[in-house]
């Protein structure tokens, strides 16, 4: 159940750049009347201060626009520092006013920037570059995370499978068309001897439903990331037998609409600034942290030690900086899906300069 949005006063229209606006068109309307005709230095000098007044009128505009952005939040980890941020009055502290609603994979958050419905998203390189394949406008404005640690291959407790290599003639569940279905049959599969044939895939998009399918015997294996992971080890359900870090680092992507991007950039950076607290809260304070996704998981009537969830936090990598090494990643990413047979394909490499924008992130950190 989503929490209710924060009901912000509307920032102020912008004091200081009616009282400027006022000033410069004084002095600019006393020079016009005043003199019958200009002189060359008097007309530069008009002309300058007519653009001035344009750059400011167009400055108090772009102030006085409602700071308000539309949030998908992961219910996996992925999401931790969005409900953080929320729950703290990150966002709110920052004249943001959010409305969000929960998605359980990013490419369905992706699917409700399609529509219209988002406009900040976190998804993984896979969806994301499927997405500008085929032409949605959005752009990637930083890592929300690395999650391989926290992204792990289980079985019931009681199975007798202790390796992937005896996944032959069985099923797996995971979440078709995301990353984890793209690395397991891709690195994971092969490295254990298999072959896609080899095995069957249930698609099964929710977390919190795979863990019941294996108790059903509908799939002998899962994939699963946590809190899901650490709750149903902890309720003595599962057995972990890897994570995904020997494969791929597995990365999860901020991502936003054009539309905001250029309509609204001032929001985009306002929820980079909350979002940046969050994190920083996870790296410096990881038990206050993992306390306050302890009290939003509970509003969901799912309970857990607060040692076991703060295990699980500290699985997760937070870089929020799309570097060098992201850019190649990404790069690479795009190859082998160009590459591929079937599966997660897509028609040509992206132009990824364009899917790419640094910028937010370098004007919200360097206003923190």
């Amino acid at each position: 159940m989503a929490m209710p949005s924060p009901q912000l006063p509307k920032p102020s229209r912008g004091w200081w750049a009616s009282s400027r606006i006022v000033g410069i068109g004084s002095h600019l309307s006393l020079g016009l009347t005043t003199a019958p005709m200009l002189s060359s230095a008097h007309m530069r000098r008009a002309v300058v201060l007519a653009g001035l007044l344009v750059a400011l009128a167009t400055a108090a505009a772009a102030q006085s626009r409602p700071l308000a952005v539309r949030l998908a939040i992961h219910t996996s980890l992925m999401g931790a520092p969005d409900v953080i941020a929320v729950r703290q009055g990150y966002f709110k502290q920052e004249g943001l006013d959010v409305e969000w609603r929960r998605f359980a994979l990013g490419k369905e958050g992706r699917d409700a920037m399609i529509a219209g419905a988002i406009d900040l998203n976190a998804t993984a390189p896979t969806p994301f570059l499927i997405g500008l394949d085929k032409g949605v406008p959005y752009v990637a404005i930083g890592v929300n995370s690395l999650f391989c640690g926290s992204n792990h291959l289980v079985v019931l407790k009681s199975s007798d499978i202790n390796t992937v290599a005896q996944l032959k003639g069985k099923r797996i569940g995971l979440p078709k068309g995301t990353i984890t279905e793209f690395i397991f049959v891709s690195k994971v599969a092969p490295a254990h001897g298999l072959k896609a044939s080899d095995f069957q895939i249930a698609n099964i998009p929710d977390a919190k439903d795979r863990v019941p399918s294996m108790v059903a015997k509908a799939v002998d294996m899962a994939a699963l990331g946590d809190p899901f992971v650490a709750i149903a080890e902890h309720e003595g359900l599962i057995r972990p037998l890897e994570d995904f870090c020997r494969y791929d680092v597995m990365p999860f992507m901020l991502t936003a609409t054009n539309r905001i991007v250029q309509e609204n950039p001032a929001s985009v950076v306002a929820y980079l600034r909350g979002w940046l607290r969050a994190v920083r809260l996870l790296k410096e304070e990881p038990e206050k942290a993992a306390q306050v996704y302890l009290d939003d998981l509970k509003t969901l009537g799912r309970e857990v030690p607060l040692s076991v969830l703060d295990r699980a936090l500290r699985r997760m990598r937070w870089e929020p900086e799309i570097t060098p090494t992201m850019d190649r990643y990404l790069v690479d990413m795009a190859r082998d899906m160009l590459a591929a047979a079937s599966g997660d394909r897509i028609r040509a490499m992206p132009d990824l300069a364009r899917g790419v924008n640094k910028d937010l992130l370098r004007k919200a950190t360097a206003s923190r």
